[in-house]
């Protein structure tokens, strides 16, 4: 019984995470700018030297998300501020790519035409 739960929460698990890698789409990617811009806010509140490094490997999936020479620019930085700095390059991208990636919405006609 207990196999068979844990089995299930790794296919749980499994597609969730899929379906996260999929929408990597510019307005997803913008929400999760937010977070981490919080999380590296904490860093400065706790005057922490040097990001977390948890926190690293999505900073760098989402800059490379954005652009990929953010992360090479991004380089040994690891002070908070700087690496704000580099979140906050990737905010505009991401919202200029947001802005090219919308399509105009369909035309849903109000009347039926007369034949």
């Amino acid at each position: 019984m207990i196999q068979r739960t844990v089995e299930e929460q790794q296919r749980a698990l499994y597609w969730h995470r899929r379906r996260e890698r999929e929408r990597n789409v510019p307005r997803t990617l913008l929400h999760e700018t937010d977070q981490l811009l919080f999380w590296l806010e904490e860093c400065l509140v706790q005057r922490l030297r040097i990001v977390p490094g948890w926190l690293l490997p999505r900073l760098v999936a989402l800059l490379d998300s954005a652009d990929p020479e953010l992360p090479a620019r991004l380089g040994g930085e690891r002070r908070p501020a700087q690496v704000m700095e580099f979140v906050y390059e990737a905010q505009e991208r991401l919202m200029q790519q947001s802005v090219r990636a919308r399509r105009p919405a369909k035309i849903i006609p109000l009347f039926r035409r007369r034949r």
